[in-house]
């Protein structure tokens, strides 16, 4: 009898596939109890270790021994007709039993792996909202068609079930002239939403067609004429009716009707407000403050303009130095106050409210509980999950701040800020890879963004490759980081004294931070410690990101960091 003869009669092979079956079935428990009961990381993988040892001994049993109608028994070669009998029976026993586990399992497979992926339902789940057209006669309410847009956006974001595109990566294919394929495909969407607009003084019209992105046809489609003080009934009726084709499940908070009525010239001019504040300009923040003051004077009861004045100023303070930051932060506080009384549930006013408590106050705690509120109330939150990402970051939290910009990602794939954030954190995490990866997606999407050639001739040094790391300082367009970058760059290929020489040409600038990094990476600690105090002493901003630093990581168990750290209040241990 030949040696595979030899494993039919012992039945070894039947053992082999009912143990593997058995195997499977065991683990796909596991996965679904053990994070049930909150086991520890390493519980599965013992799991499984544990069932792979156990085949070969399950092999070995049913070579050596038999199931005889007298029990178990070593295996002798030799059956009479009665254990024939009995081993043939059983034979087929286990044969249905395995074909059965096999057709559970393959079930499963198709239903858990194939039927409920995208290859079967495709991103029917998925939705980009592309910025509405400005159709008026005049052709002058393109603010208002992209305000409607982004209002369209955030309510769409609070449906269960449903994956919309974030703005960024949506309002590049603004007046887009190809096929709609190309859109689903780019952002891995299966329907678009586009509409036009088009307003006569309190009036409006809003088209709207709701696409299918790999056939190009559409799905559904209409028309709204209504006044300008009804619109945000429209919109909340616009956001049903897309809700309804895609069959999609409403959010508990979202299910009532919206009953809000506006003043028609006030919501006008918050939108007209919201479009300059975008520009991100001086002069652009003081015209959006005045349009959001108008709009507060024709209509005391709305929320959204004091927003718009606090982010403004705010910007205005802490980011173009403009005014003086106290009386900004006062302002910008009293206005969010006022816009929770009327609106408790503006998540933008929580978002504000944190950069006040972490750049004023540096507590990142509260800074962190206002963003929590935030993302209570919009989970999907875009600035909401930034700023979180970047007080995870600051605290040395690396791994949630990392998760957390791969929220942002799924949802704005093409929003190429965020894989440069993304890369910064994971080089200070050492995770080399992942942040070469990323800064390469960022300058993939824009090649010649500040910044973005500075980080990867970081990520270059890190990984030893000067010669990289040096083409890419080449190519980075603003000269502050670039003059940094040539300062690292002379420190780690041990040209002190030009690396000393940019430092010190830093320190006249007062960009103090970066000093010290050139500093020790040039290896005078000494004089690290020096800059890091005097910054310490003059409250400077920059060392709220000291966790940050790859160049500085060679220090993150020295006591003198650890006293740097209590003094800007940040924590010694992530």
């Amino acid at each position: 009898m030949s040696f595979f003869d030899q494993l039919k009669k012992r039945n070894v092979i039947r053992v082999g596939i009912a143990y593997v079956v058995g195997s499977w079935v065991v683990v796909e428990a596991a996965s679904i109890l053990l994070p049930t009961f909150e086991a520890p990381e390493w519980t599965m993988r013992a799991v499984v270790l544990l069932l792979t040892g156990g085949l070969p001994i399950a092999l070995l049993a049913a070579w050596v021994f038999e199931i005889t109608p007298e029990g178990i028994k070593k295996e002798d070669n030799t059956d009479t007709t009665k254990e024939a009998l009995f081993k043939a029976r059983g034979a087929r026993k286990m044969d249905f039993a395995i074909m059965a586990a096999l057709t559970i399992a393959v079930a499963y497979f198709v239903f858990e792996k194939i039927w409920l992926s995208d290859v079967v339902r495709g991103n029917n789940d998925a939705i980009a909202v592309l910025p509405f057209t400005d159709m008026s006669p005049r052709r002058d309410q393109e603010y208002f068609a992209e305000g409607l847009t982004v209002e369209l956006l955030n309510l769409l974001s609070r449906v269960a079930n449903l994956r919309v595109t974030g703005k960024t990566s949506a309002f590049q294919f603004k007046d887009f002239k190809g096929d709609f394929s190309e859109i689903g495909d780019t952002l891995n969407v299966g329907t678009i939403l586009e509409g036009s607009v088009r307003t006569v003084d309190n009036n409006v019209r809003i088209t709207t067609n709701l696409i299918d992105a790999k056939q190009g046809h559409t799905l559904w489609s209409a028309n709204y004429d209504r006044q300008l003080n009804n619109i945000f009934q429209v919109q909340d009726e616009i956001a049903r009716a897309v809700v309804k084709a895609l069959q999609a499940e409403l959010l508990n908070s979202a299910e009532e009707p919206v009953d809000r009525v506006v003043v028609a010239e006030a919501y006008t001019d918050y939108q007209q407000g919201a479009f300059l504040q975008s520009r991100l300009t001086v002069e652009d923040q003081k015209s959006a403050i005045n349009y959001f003051k108008q709009a507060i004077s024709k209509d005391p009861s709305y929320a959204e303009p004091l927003v718009g004045m606090a982010e403004a100023d705010l910007m205005l303070a802490l980011n173009m130095a403009a005014i003086d930051r106290d009386v900004a932060i006062g302002e910008a506080t009293g206005y969010l106050d006022q816009a929770l009384r009327l609106n408790p549930d503006l998540a933008d006013a929580y978002v504000a409210k944190s950069q006040i408590q972490k750049v004023n106050f540096r507590d990142l705690g509260g800074a962190e509980q206002e963003l929590t509120r935030a993302l209570d109330i919009d989970p999907t939150h875009i600035n909401a999950l930034r700023r979180l990402g970047t007080i995870y970051g600051s605290q040395g939290r690396f791994d949630e701040a990392m998760e957390t910009f791969q929220k942002i990602i799924n949802r704005d794939p093409l929003d190429y800020a965020t894989y440069s954030n993304y890369s910064y954190y994971a080089l200070a995490a050492g995770n080399l890879p992942v942040a070469e990866q990323m800064i390469a997606k960022a300058l993939e999407f824009s090649p010649n963004s500040v910044f973005f050639n500075f980080q990867l001739a970081r990520v270059r040094m890190a990984q030893g490759d000067m010669q990289a790391a040096e083409a890419a300082l080449e190519r980075e367009t603003l000269e502050v980081w670039k003059n940094i970058g040539l300062g690292m760059l002379a420190c780690m290929q041990g040209n002190n004294e030009l690396g000393i020489s940019i430092a010190d040409e830093l320190i006249a600038q007062r960009e103090i931070f970066n000093a010290s990094e050139i500093y020790n990476l040039c290896g005078n600690t000494e004089k690290v410690f020096e800059l890091l105090n005097q910054a310490a002493a003059d409250r400077d901003p920059a060392l709220t990101e000291m966790k940050l630093s790859w160049a500085m990581t060679s220090l993150r168990n020295d006591p003198r960091w650890h006293e740097i750290l209590r003094i800007m209040e940040l924590p010694i241990q992530p």
